[in-house]
C-alpha cells in the first residue's frame, strides 16, 4: 500500500487528462457521491467560522 504522499507525488505527474478523469471519479472511488462530498465541504469550510456573540466579548474591550 502506498502512502498519501506518494500517491500525491504520482498523482502530480499524471497528464492533464488523466488527473481531470480522476478529479471527475474520485467520489466514487473513495465511496461517497458528488453532492455528500459537497455537503461535506461545505460543513468544514464553515466549522471554523463561529458567528456566536459570545466569542466576540473580548472584541469590545
Amino acid at each position: 500500500m502506498k502512502t498519501l504522499q506518494e500517491i500525491e507525488k504520482a498523482i502530480e505527474t499524471l497528464p492533464l487528462r488523466d488527473r481531470l478523469r480522476l478529479y471527475k471519479d474520485m467520489p466514487q472511488l473513495i465511496g461517497s457521491d458528488v453532492e455528500d462530498l459537497d455537503w461535506q465541504r461545505l460543513a468544514l469550510d464553515r466549522f471554523f467560522q463561529d458567528d456566536s456573540p459570545d466569542d466576540h466579548v473580548y472584541d469590545r474591550v
